[in-house]
């Protein structure tokens, strides 16, 4: 549950701001500039006063922090603030350093003296803190690194509730924003029943198993499916390998390094979300994953509008697909060739690759999209080709399996084809795939010929509906398949 949120887009929540030759505080188009002119050991500091989340069992405070000019001194998040002489502090510095420290009574404690973190961006860069608070152990992030844990009793034992920010000697930061949140208490899984704020949480849809599903089941469907041969044989060869080593693993015997991610790419319409959904059902079946369940989502629902909002958003999709699948659409969209260096989508990128990681027994995330564009976003990370070495393409539909399509629409909605509607179908299908370019929408493009025949139909008959029987409402003939321009 969001609980606070600053993008510093005004002054709504009235921070300090002041102009003088001590120093410049103010705030701009979303950040809050926080520039230090003087030397010697001095710090700068500026809070806000809040109680709203101290006494939780779970927290997260998550800032945003730019390091705009100065040479290697301090700056971060303080909370517990009672005034300038005590408070607790997270800061970082410009040659890669870090303490966790407090301030009491005008004297220094240092829980973390300084120490080296190469997760640090530098120079002049922008570096996200987290703190978050698990029970009764305080985490710390650093670019979602973890990097230390403390015990609640030495870090939250407050002597006010005040937090802000702070820099230390002449230094100049920009601070992009501050969200702090709590684990929602909702219980709901689907996206339609689940509230959201809007900025750390993402947007998806979920996707459960059949309760009673067999392994077998999900062959009889996956048998179903049309075309794709090379791909059901992928998945056999990849549920064989799993198989065995689960076998040898239960011997203690080695294993191989064993990766569940995978690569769907090809043109748009050939059932990669379908496809996605069946391995969710045979990694649980095959004892890889505990739910087996997809999270479906695309780029819109994972990266966010300002910088940090992504991170948490990647963070929200990959709890809710814990122990199943996170399955991305359009994957490439994340990084698109035009993109420039500041596109959130490689933050995104970022952010999945280290929760893969932290989560790889897990999670198995599945990326899909168009071909070109998915080898052009596999290669542009090093990190992304280690992890995702199965690709499975999806070309185009034939005209005859596109006509296979169109009978189990027809066969899942209550309809037949006569022999007249069949070799319609042939000819507007042959002539869709002789003019195909990469656009064209395969299995989407037969499901629209599918409902606008029904419609055509409809209009046929309505007005002598009494006079015919089931068959003769519930069939499909060339007359109503008059829309081969399409």
């Amino acid at each position: 549950m969001l609980i606070f949120e600053e993008h510093f887009q005004d002054n709504r929540h009235k921070w300090y701001t002041n102009d003088s030759a001590e120093c410049t505080v103010c705030v701009e188009a979303n950040y809050y500039t926080f520039e230090h002119k003087r030397s010697g050991g001095s710090s700068w500091l500026s809070w806000q006063s809040a109680d709203f989340f101290y006494d939780k069992q779970e927290f997260r405070i998550h800032v945003v922090l730019e390091k705009v000019t100065g040479v290697n001194h301090g700056y971060g998040f303080v909370w517990g603030l009672a005034n300038t002489s005590n408070f607790f502090e997270f800061v970082i510095s410009d040659n890669g350093y870090y303490r966790i420290s407090k301030y009491e009574n005008g004297i220094f404690q240092d829980y973390v003296a300084w120490k080296r973190c190469y997760e640090i961006k530098h120079p002049n860069a922008v570096n996200i803190l987290d703190i978050r608070r698990n029970g009764e152990l305080v985490e710390f992030y650093i670019n979602s690194m973890l990097v230390e844990k403390l015990s609640v009793d030495t870090v939250m034992q407050v002597s006010d509730r005040k937090f802000g920010f702070i820099i230390y000697d002449k230094i100049k930061i920009k601070v992009h924003s501050l969200i702090i949140s709590t684990p929602s208490t909702e219980t709901n899984t689907h996206q339609s029943n689940r509230r959201a704020d809007t900025a750390t949480t993402a947007s998806f849809v979920e996707h459960e198993p059949p309760a009673s599903d067999t392994l077998e089941n999900v062959f009889v469907d996956l048998k179903a499916l049309v075309g794709h041969e090379h791909t059901k044989r992928q998945l056999l060869s990849l549920t064989n390998f799993l198989k065995v080593q689960t076998e040898r693993k239960a011997r203690g015997l080695k294993t191989a390094d064993t990766s569940l991610h995978l690569v769907l790419y090809g043109p748009p319409g050939t059932g990669k979300t379908t496809i996605a959904r069946l391995v969710g059902r045979l990694y649980k079946q095959l004892g890889c994953l505990q739910r087996g369940h997809v999270v479906e989502t695309d780029r819109a629902g994972i990266v966010g509008g300002y910088i940090g909002q992504t991170a948490l958003r990647v963070d929200d999709a990959v709890k809710q697909a814990l122990d199943g699948v996170l399955f991305i659409d359009e994957a490439h969209a994340l990084v698109p060739r035009e993109a420039s260096s500041n596109d959130f989508g490689l933050e995104a990128v970022q952010a999945l690759l280290k929760r893969m990681e932290d989560h790889r027994d897990r999670l198995a995330v599945i990326v899909a999209g168009y071909t070109d564009e998915m080898e052009y976003l596999i290669e542009s990370n090093p990190g992304l080709q280690s992890r995702f070495s199965r690709l499975f393409y999806l070309d185009h539909y034939t005209p005859s399996e596109l006509i296979l399509i169109f009978k189990k629409f027809c066969h899942d909605n209550g309809y037949t084809i006569d022999i007249s509607a069949h070799i319609a179908l042939q000819a507007i299908f042959e002539t869709a795939y002789a003019k195909r370019d990469r656009s064209f929408g395969n299995g989407r493009f037969a499901r629209v010929i599918f409902e606008r025949s029904i419609e055509q139909q409809a209009n046929r008959i309505a007005d002598c509906l009494e006079q015919m029987d089931d068959s003769a409402i519930s069939r499909i003939t060339a007359e109503d398949l008059g829309i081969a321009d399409l």
